[in-house]
């Protein structure tokens, strides 16, 4: 079948079990810009995937670099906002890399193939607007969208600074956070991850694994406390001992021999934009008479401009619950630590 394709691109923005990470932009107009970026003030690089739609099947012109990326003498491309260091709005000339593919394949830009990646090291300012332009020079055509930069937040429980202790038999913990200035998130997420060492039988090195745990999701205004000015989540830690006993993972993967070191406990909140929330709604519609349509808000192209932001707090997992696991699961071969 020969279809105009656009491309396909990994959203990592929440960890939302309902929500697709990936999206999937197909457009019947003819030759179309894709656009794809997500700002983080906590960034070190802010990149940006810049490529084209092209005629042809998926499966044969997918890899095709030249196919659906844009040369050098095709495109201008700038980035215009208030970075740090600096009182007032500047205009960037991006650095571009040619023919890469992230090295990792959550990464937000993976694909599996080469393609050409816009980026600045210039650190990006919270609550403030930014804007990408993409002319296009064969048709004069300005590819252009805005997002703004969601403010970063401070945790008030856990106490900021204080490394707590993680009490997983415990009825109640509540996460409690205030933004810096306004709160320009949309949308909140709030996930758990029990992190921990493995070394299966016969391994010489020990792998790094995750559980993620996922609490609660919705509209800031689901957690936010009019009486604090803040923004509150209650969970009850014990049913985490739940995620554990039906982890596909650890009932699938635990040989005679294995042994798990717990390492440290996260507590994660992230925010996302209007922009993002928008695709989210988009992606999770449900429709009986047509297929899901796509979100883009991007003029005169295709694709999606927005703003994220997350912050984690780490606690160590006290002895007495990590006996708990060994005992109650010995097939998972976790070994408590020493006192």
């Amino acid at each position: 079948m020969k279809k105009i394709f656009v491309t396909i691109i990994a959203i990592a923005a929440l960890a939302l079990a309902s929500c697709s990470n990936k999206v999937d932009l197909y457009d019947n107009s003819g030759d179309s810009t894709v656009v794809y970026a997500i700002l983080d003030v906590n960034a070190d690089t802010t990149f940006f995937k810049i490529t084209k739609s092209f005629v042809g099947n998926v499966q044969e012109m997918g890899l095709n670099y030249e196919a659906n990326n844009y040369t050098a003498d095709e495109i201008d491309v700038s980035f215009k906002g208030v970075f740090e260091g600096s009182g007032s709005t500047q205009i960037l000339t991006l650095d571009t890399v040619s023919r890469w593919i992230p090295y990792n394949p959550e990464s937000t830009f993976y694909s599996g193939c080469m393609q050409t990646y816009y980026y600045t090291t210039k650190k990006l300012v919270e609550g403030k607007e930014y804007t990408l332009n993409v002319f296009r020079k064969a048709d004069s055509t300005l590819v252009t969208s805005k997002a703004t930069t969601i403010n970063k937040y401070n945790y008030q429980l856990p106490m900021t600074g204080i490394t707590p202790n993680a009490i997983l038999n415990k009825e109640k913990v509540t996460l409690k956070w205030s933004f810096a200035g306004e709160c320009l998130a949309s949308y909140l997420d709030v996930t758990c991850y029990f992190h921990y060492k493995e070394l299966m039988p016969g391994a010489q090195d020990s792998v790094s694994r995750t559980i993620t745990w996922s609490i609660k999701s919705g509209k800031t205004d689901a957690f936010y406390n009019s009486a604090n000015d803040n923004y509150v989540c209650s969970f009850s830690p014990k049913t985490f001992f739940n995620v554990l006993e039906q982890d596909q993972y650890l009932n699938e993967h635990s040989p005679y021999g294995v042994g798990r070191r717990f390492e440290k406990f996260e507590y994660k909140v992230s925010a996302i934009g209007e922009e993002l929330y928008e695709y989210y709604i988009v992606n999770n519609s449900s429709s009986a008479i047509q297929d899901t349509p796509n979100y883009t808000n991007v003029d005169n192209g295709v694709g999606l401009f927005g703003a994220r932001v997350s912050k984690s707090i780490f606690s160590k997992i006290i002895v007495t619950d990590q006996r708990k696991i060994a005992n109650d699961y010995p097939k998972f071969g976790f070994v408590p630590d020493a006192q």
